[in-house]
């Protein structure tokens, strides 16, 4: 009973259907046919019983339609095309019809049929949302940017809060590189459905791709707020942190990102990491994520030359070597890769293999002006300089411009008195290129220093010298001062000499210039290098363990982190089982501030009478105090006293040995170097006063001797073409290789 009245319902929906169409009586029996046909899935009958209602009844649009889409169903293609001609006919001036038409286009893949019934529609209808969506779409496919973003603005204007047409618009906004109006279309998608993950990323891309990598930042981060376990877009903000030289919070990223990932995106991740841990300076980390992956692409060749790079900055020569050789074997015409080899061998030593390698090299590729540069860096190193001249000279040919050619012969003609007019021109000529370049600045020193010009001299060096921390850089000024009768100037430039790791020269011509010096001038010069040694960083980070005792009695064991940078400071962490919940110590300037400040109050006052007197020798004029203060010398330490402090340095390397007020001392020892300044490894606080001692042991310490880039400089970074860090252009920038 339930089926017949199904199916009586169902005949009666058609009947009512066809009423309109036609009140032929055989054809509205055709149509029921094939109504139910179709519906059986018979599509041959359906055809028939379709064909017999519009030859009985030609007008039917409905019967039409039905047809048009049985004919492309049964693969009649022909004839479904024909019918929708016929259906324009009959009912073109009607929207609903011309765009049923270009649905059916589109959907048959006739693109530019659907796209005149699309405008067809429009004429007829100007608002018709559908119409407008499709030509917009239709437009964008085939690439016409203004005419698809014309369409989606139509839309807008009949849809306002339509965030889907905005994210639209955007996208081809974006594509004619209209970027700003592009932002605010994504910025309007936002404000209309928040949650629209779109255009988060779509703002993040614009950012990156115009360089705007903070803000990209800022929007991947709003992402991942919100879908935390994105691992794909966590790797797209990794990289814009590595983009902006946060490279702790890139490392972060991708090591997350690692965990949850597999396959090549994971390998994707291991050689991010190892980039980042390339500029972070911990190479040995760089070269371990390497290791895995050429584990995993044994014959990728740009992971196999990058892990010899490692090895080589490591000092791993011969591992190295078997890099690049394997390198070598998979593409023997690989020039880069016998370039990268090259430079291991002249960091290892190997001067004739490197001479070798770099001759092959030019064979491949000629014009190749860094590997002429470099050969004649290996033949001076092998004694051959006739032939390292020719190849500076070969070098310049291929690029005029080739400064550090033109550094490195000048300042090699300069070294050895030989041709000093052609020097100048040399070195002249490079230092107007990279007016700020210091190892050019001290060749040209260098050379008027050879020529008997030493104000001249001095004028270069002294530039020099306040752009970087060279050791010889220092060693060429002690002479210059030499020179011009600037004892006290010699002696400071000598102690930096030593202080940044220079020669035994070095050392022979500081002590030379101590004995010369009168005792007062010698105790000022002392105190100047123990100044020099802690403004030369700019900032420091340790952690030190720290074992307390008051009262005679063991107390607490903790971990205590420091940080200093210069101009902001001092910041102590204090571990939470002194202060509940931690807190932080400030000190700049000579002034003790607290977060939270409360913890002021919690301080046992032995522990801050310590911080006192550490707050003082933070001050910025610390060491000046002493210059007219009383100053006593017994063996290797000189004592000065002032202000009611006593300073005791060690007279041979300038260190802090003791700092003293009242009853409160700082002793500072085992100094590690850092660039051309140390840091003290024990520190000893006592107050005998409260019978309070603390030492303090550095368990980690990382220093910098610059600040850090600002977001925008970014560096190089290639597959293969990577610059030679620790090659042989650096381990002598005087000698014209920097």
């Amino acid at each position: 009973m339930k089926k017949f009245t199904f199916v009586l319902i169902f005949m009666m929906s058609v009947q009512s259907a066809f009423a309109a169409a036609t009140p032929n009586y055989n054809a509205y029996k055709s149509y029921l046919k094939a109504v139910m046909a179709s519906k059986a899935g018979a599509l041959d009958t359906a055809v028939k019983e379709y064909e017999k209602v519009v030859s009985l009844d030609f007008e039917s649009v409905a019967a039409h339609k039905d047809l048009m889409y049985l004919y492309w169903q049964s693969g009649n293609n022909e004839k479904a095309f024909e019918t929708a001609e016929k259906i324009d006919k009959l009912d073109g001036s009607n929207p609903k019809t011309t765009n049923f038409i270009a649905t059916f286009y589109l959907v048959a893949g006739q693109s530019d049929k659907a796209k005149n019934f699309l405008t067809k529609t429009l004429e007829l209808d100007p608002d018709n949302e559908t119409a407008t969506i499709y030509l917009a779409a239709y437009y964008y496919s085939d690439n016409k940017l203004e005419k698809s973003a014309q369409y989606w603005n139509r839309y807008l204007q009949q849809q306002p809060d339509s965030a889907m047409g905005y994210l639209q618009l955007g996208m081809v906004q974006e594509k004619l590189e209209m970027v700003e109006d592009a932002l605010k279309s994504y910025d309007k998608v936002i404000e209309l459905k928040p949650e629209a993950r779109e255009a988060y990323l779509s703002k993040a891309r614009i950012y990156e791709s115009t360089n705007r990598i903070p803000s990209a930042i800022a929007e991947y981060e709003k992402y991942i707020e919100v879908f935390p376990d994105n691992l794909y877009v966590l790797m797209y903000l990794g990289k814009c942190y590595f983009e902006n030289n946060e490279y702790a919070k890139a490392q972060n990223i991708f090591l997350k990102a690692k965990k949850g990932l597999r396959g090549a995106e994971a390998e994707t991740c291991y050689y991010w990491l190892g980039i980042i841990y390339e500029k972070m300076g911990e190479i040995g980390k760089a070269a371990k994520e390497f290791e895995y992956l050429s584990a995993k692409q044994p014959d990728n060749i740009s992971v196999i030359a990058r892990l010899g790079y490692y090895y080589s900055l490591l000092k791993q020569y011969s591992k190295a070597n078997k890099q690049f050789e394997l390198a070598s074997l998979k593409e023997p015409l690989n020039y880069e890769v016998l370039y990268l080899q090259s430079l291991n061998y002249t960091d290892w030593a190997k001067y004739d293999k490197a001479i070798k390698a770099l001759e092959k090299t030019i064979n491949l590729n000629p014009n190749f002006d860094d590997a002429y540069f470099f050969l004649g860096g290996a033949f001076d190193k092998s004694g051959k300089f006739e032939d390292a001249e020719k190849a500076f000279l070969h070098t310049l040919e291929i690029n005029p411009d080739h400064a550090r050619a033109m550094n490195y012969l000048g300042f090699s003609y300069a070294d050895r008195n030989i041709k000093l007019a052609e020097a100048e021109i040399l070195l002249n000529r490079a230092v107007s290129l990279e007016p700020q370049n210091a190892a050019y600045l001290d060749s040209l020193g260098w050379l008027y220093y050879r020529q008997g010009k030493f104000e001249l001299a001095k004028k270069y060096i002294v530039i020099a010298a306040n752009f970087t921390r060279d050791a010889l850089i220092y060693e060429h000024l002690g002479d210059v001062y030499v020179e011009l009768g600037q004892l006290n100037d010699a002696l400071i430039a000598y102690a930096l000499s030593c202080d940044g790791g220079g020669s035994k020269s070095a050392q022979k011509k500081l002590d030379m210039v101590q004995n010369k010096l009168p005792e007062n001038d010698f105790y000022n010069a002392v105190l100047f290098r123990a100044d020099s040694n802690y403004k030369k960083l700019f900032s420091v980070k340790a952690g030190y363990k720290m074992k307390i005792s008051i009262g005679g009695y063991n107390a607490l064991k903790a971990y205590l982190p420091f940080n200093y940078v210069k101009g902001e400071g001092v910041n102590i962490g204090v571990p939470s089982k002194f202060i509940l919940g931690g807190a932080d110590i400030y000190i700049k300037d000579g002034n003790i501030s607290f977060e939270p400040r409360a913890v002021k109050d919690q301080i046992p006052e032995e522990f801050y009478k310590i911080l006192e007197t550490a707050s003082d020798i933070f001050r910025p004029d610390f060491f000046q105090q002493f210059t007219n203060g009383a100053v006593g010398k017994k063996g290797k330490k000189i004592t000065y006293a002032a202000n009611g402090f006593e300073l005791v340095l060690n007279a041979e390397n300038g260190c802090v040995e003791k700092i003293t007020k009242g009853g409160a001392s700082i002793e500072l020892s085992e100094y590690k170097p850092f660039f051309s300044s140390k840091v003290p490894y024990t520190i000893k606080a006592v107050s005998k006063e409260f019978k309070f001692k603390c030492v303090f042991e550095a368990v980690k310490v990382s220093a910098s001797d610059s600040p850090v880039r600002k977001s925008g400089e970014k560096e190089n970074d290639d597959n293969i073409n990577i610059e030679k860090e620790n090659s042989d252009e650096n381990q002598d920038s005087s000698s014209g290789k920097n």
